[in-house]
């Protein structure tokens, strides 16, 4: 049995990183319920989304972890997104809920990541 954060951590590496869309029902409940607005509850809306992501709309594109935070049930992921190599990309933020050794509940955050800051730190 993995901690919440090994799994996501997996799930994160599996399917964003490495794009094994068929790795899906390893990590997520078929009644996954998902706050992101642009897709409906359940395990099928993800499958049917990642391939027209990964193969459209970043097909050049890559997805890297830069740090989890985990408390309880509950897993935080803050990760770059970036549509092709020479996009700046986004900061993403994903949080999960985790139950049974499966990822019950999804939300996330995204913003474009500027070509610079106020303050001079990166964004991820």
């Amino acid at each position: 049995m993995n901690t919440s954060k090994e799994l996501v951590k997996n799930y994160m590496k599996d399917v964003w990183e490495n794009r094994q869309v068929e790795k899906l029902k390893k990590y997520i409940s078929s009644n996954l319920v998902q706050h992101n607005p642009n897709l409906e509850n359940g395990l099928d809306a993800l499958k049917g989304f990642l391939p027209i992501l990964f193969n459209d709309m970043m097909p050049q594109g890559s997805w890297e972890v830069k740090r989890i935070i985990a408390e309880e049930n509950l897993v935080v992921v803050h990760s770059l997104a970036k549509p092709a190599p020479q996009h700046n990309g986004m900061a993403v933020v994903d949080i999960f809920k985790v139950e049974n050794d499966m990822i019950t509940e999804h939300w996330d955050v995204s913003a474009e990541i500027p070509e610079k800051t106020a303050s001079g730190n990166t964004v991820v």
